[in-house]
């Protein structure tokens, strides 16, 4: 098994066979940091609960909340695909890219927010330590008599108060961090997605 660190990712892979991504996601981070500290009355899919730490409600001259809660849903789908597809270019937190270049109201939230959501990334947000992954793996292989298929699985960690722990699509989970340090919770829940894929 290998294992690398990429801004703030963790890659497991085994055999070529198997990889997964566990870490946090700066572009989930920011959009999580400007819901909370503009206090969008938005759903995000999943349910997530508020930051942890929260934030203090701020909103900044010449940012439209409501406008910004109408373009919410649509931004956040961008920010998913993002995350899932682990790509490093064109974020949709970026001003200048094209997910906030058709959302006005969320591009001004984002350069008025984006140094502050820098900073809360940068004091509170860490990954938590190693999944049991390859020890996962190997049970599993176990239980089955045969290695596992090839798979490709994300797992996106979040810094929201509550125990979360979402099945976004086959390959990608968001999972709150007070959820992934309890092994108790995180190594059944993983066990449960591999067999899936195995």
């Amino acid at each position: 098994m290998t294992f690398a660190r990429d801004t703030g990712v963790m890659r497991f892979a085994g055999r070529e066979s198997w990889q997964v991504s566990h870490g946090t996601n700066q572009t989930v981070n920011t959009a999580l940091f400007v819901r909370d500290t503009l206090a969008l009355s938005v759903e995000t899919v999943p349910e997530l609960p508020g930051l942890d730490p929260s934030v203090p409600v701020v909103v900044p001259a010449g940012v439209d909340r409501a406008a910004a809660a109408e373009e919410w849903l649509g931004w956040w789908a961008d920010v998913l695909d993002h995350a899932r597809a682990e790509l490093h270019g064109g974020a949709p937190d970026d001003p200048s890219g094209p997910s906030l270049q058709v959302r006005p109201a969320l591009r001004a939230a984002v350069l008025a927010l984006a140094p502050a959501a820098a900073e809360y990334d940068e004091r509170y947000v860490t990954s938590r330590g190693a999944l049991p992954i390859g020890e996962v793996v190997r049970g599993v292989e176990g239980r089955l008599g045969r290695y596992v298929r090839p798979f490709r699985l994300v797992i996106t960690e979040v810094p929201v108060q509550g125990m979360v722990w979402e099945r976004m699509t086959d390959t990608h989970v968001i999972a709150s961090q007070r959820f992934l340090v309890d092994p108790a919770r995180s190594a059944p829940a993983l066990r449960a997605v591999v067999e899936s894929l195995a």
